[in-house]
Protein backbone atom coordinates (compact mmCIF):
# COMPACT_ATOMS: atom_id res chain seq x y z
CA UNK A 1 0.00 0.00 0.00
CA UNK A 2 2.80 2.29 0.93
CA UNK A 3 4.43 2.05 -2.99
CA UNK A 4 1.25 2.44 -4.59
CA UNK A 5 0.93 5.62 -2.58
CA UNK A 6 4.34 7.13 -3.11
CA UNK A 7 4.09 5.77 -6.64
CA UNK A 8 0.70 8.11 -6.87
CA UNK A 9 2.33 10.50 -5.52
CA UNK A 10 5.13 10.59 -7.98
CA UNK A 11 2.59 10.67 -11.09
CA UNK A 12 1.23 13.44 -9.59
CA UNK A 13 4.17 15.05 -9.10
CA UNK A 14 5.82 14.87 -12.54
CA UNK A 15 1.92 15.77 -14.12
CA UNK A 16 1.97 18.78 -12.23
CA UNK A 17 5.32 19.51 -13.41
CA UNK A 18 4.54 19.29 -17.01
CA UNK A 19 1.18 21.67 -16.31
CA UNK A 20 3.24 23.90 -14.79
CA UNK A 21 5.48 24.04 -17.67
CA UNK A 22 3.15 24.11 -20.33
CA UNK A 23 1.15 27.15 -17.99
CA UNK A 24 4.91 29.21 -17.02
CA UNK A 25 4.60 31.90 -19.70
CA UNK A 26 0.91 32.60 -19.27
CA UNK A 27 0.49 36.68 -17.57
CA UNK A 28 -0.22 35.34 -14.60
CA UNK A 29 2.79 32.72 -13.29
CA UNK A 30 1.11 30.32 -11.74
CA UNK A 31 3.58 27.32 -13.64
CA UNK A 32 6.40 28.81 -11.52
CA UNK A 33 4.29 27.93 -8.02
CA UNK A 34 2.92 24.35 -9.82
CA UNK A 35 6.62 23.62 -10.60
CA UNK A 36 7.75 24.85 -7.20
CA UNK A 37 5.57 22.41 -5.52
CA UNK A 38 6.05 19.49 -8.22
CA UNK A 39 9.46 19.63 -7.38
CA UNK A 40 9.19 19.66 -3.77
CA UNK A 41 6.84 16.58 -3.81
CA UNK A 42 9.79 14.81 -6.36
CA UNK A 43 12.40 15.49 -4.07
CA UNK A 44 10.33 14.43 -0.80
CA UNK A 45 9.11 11.29 -2.43
CA UNK A 46 11.64 10.20 -4.96
CA UNK A 47 15.24 9.10 -4.59
CA UNK A 48 15.35 9.83 -8.23
CA UNK A 49 14.05 13.49 -8.33
CA UNK A 50 16.61 14.27 -5.42
CA UNK A 51 19.24 12.97 -7.62
CA UNK A 52 17.94 15.11 -11.04
CA UNK A 53 17.29 18.19 -8.15
CA UNK A 54 21.11 17.38 -6.51
CA UNK A 55 22.69 17.53 -10.17
CA UNK A 56 20.90 20.63 -11.41
CA UNK A 57 21.81 22.13 -8.64
CA UNK A 58 25.82 21.10 -9.16
CA UNK A 59 25.57 22.48 -12.87
CA UNK A 60 23.62 25.52 -12.08
CA UNK A 61 24.67 27.73 -9.97
CA UNK A 62 21.23 30.39 -10.86
CA UNK A 63 19.32 26.98 -10.02
CA UNK A 64 21.61 26.73 -6.89
CA UNK A 65 21.05 30.13 -5.19
CA UNK A 66 17.46 30.09 -5.99
CA UNK A 67 17.43 26.62 -4.09
CA UNK A 68 19.22 28.33 -0.51
CA UNK A 69 17.13 31.46 -0.58
CA UNK A 70 14.15 29.17 -0.92
CA UNK A 71 15.36 27.01 2.06
CA UNK A 72 15.73 30.54 3.89
CA UNK A 73 12.46 31.66 3.14
CA UNK A 74 10.90 28.30 4.31
CA UNK A 75 9.45 26.28 7.38
CA UNK A 76 11.83 23.41 8.63
CA UNK A 77 10.07 21.22 7.46
CA UNK A 78 10.27 22.08 4.03
CA UNK A 79 13.75 23.24 4.49
CA UNK A 80 15.16 19.68 5.80
CA UNK A 81 13.84 18.27 2.94
CA UNK A 82 15.63 21.15 0.57
CA UNK A 83 18.53 20.48 2.17
CA UNK A 84 18.74 17.34 0.60
CA UNK A 85 19.63 17.72 -2.21
CA UNK A 86 22.53 20.45 -1.79
CA UNK A 87 25.46 19.25 -3.61
CA UNK A 88 28.42 18.63 -1.61
CA UNK A 89 30.31 21.85 -3.36
CA UNK A 90 27.71 24.20 -2.75
CA UNK A 91 28.18 23.09 0.90
CA UNK A 92 31.72 23.68 1.30
CA UNK A 93 31.66 27.02 -0.77
CA UNK A 94 29.08 28.77 1.75
CA UNK A 95 30.52 26.96 4.95
CA UNK A 96 27.49 24.64 5.69
CA UNK A 97 29.34 21.96 8.00
CA UNK A 98 26.70 19.57 8.23
CA UNK A 99 22.78 19.18 6.69
CA UNK A 100 20.70 19.46 9.70
CA UNK A 101 18.12 16.68 9.76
Amino acid sequence: MVHIKRWVIITFAILLFLVGLGSVWTPIPIGAILMTFATFLLIAYSRRGRALVRGARRRFALIDRQMRWFEGKSKAKMVRVLKTTQPLESRLRYGIKKLDL
